[in-house]
């Protein structure tokens, strides 16, 4: 009787573990394109009034018990407003460079350029509330981010304004994003650099 309560206590303890463990987990994607020389990111802003400290950046969230490549791909889909179906995400992170920092994983997922502002028109289908808080939306020179990132003087990296929209509310980073950023490129993960 004794192993019998063992047994089932250490399998309670270890569901608890992996339970706590799920509700930590975040995932998302940094979406690019490339053009001649140069590395776009698709970035967007938070809209929701108690997340504009989140500022601009790659997409995700929480994993909510899915597996990683799961959220990630269902994440993107809610906060580009469904422009970017989750199982059109979901196929492409199979071949896709990831880092995880923290209880957060990054996919990199290179996609085909579409114009910023037809991102900022689409009109999802859906009326959650996790497909209205991102936007606007703007594709960044990786370069002028990674400059911005070098030259941080304040503590927040700013982007500059000539490559944001005029609806913007503000013209920071997101800094665990830049974090990812930083750690993808010193762990040589950055499909754009290999």
């Amino acid at each position: 009787m004794r192993k019998l309560i063992g047994s089932l206590l250490s399998l309670w303890i270890l569901l608890l573990l992996a339970q706590n463990a799920a509700a930590n987990c975040g995932a998302g994607t940094v979406i690019y394109f490339k053009f001649k020389s140069e590395i776009y990111l698709l970035l967007a802003d938070h809209t929701w009034s108690h997340q504009r400290d989140r500022t601009w950046s790659g997409f995700g969230g929480f994993c909510d018990g899915d597996p990683i490549d799961v959220a990630a791909a269902r994440e993107t889909e809610e906060e580009t407003k469904g422009f970017y179906r989750r199982d059109e995400i979901f196929a492409r992170l199979v071949s896709s460079p990831k880092i995880r920092v923290g209880d957060f994983t990054t996919f990199f997922v290179e996609v085909d350029y579409v114009p910023a502002i037809v991102i900022n028109n689409h009109k999802s289908s859906v009326r959650t509330a996790g497909y209205f808080e991102r936007g606007p939306y703007a594709w960044i020179p990786f370069s002028v981010i990674w400059q911005a990132i070098a030259e941080r003087r304040t503590g927040r990296v700013q982007i500059p304004q000539k490559y944001l929209p005029p609806d913007k509310r503000s013209n920071r980073l997101f800094e665990p994003f830049v974090t990812s950023l930083l750690a993808a490129k010193s762990a040589g993960i950055l499909p754009w650099e290999q």
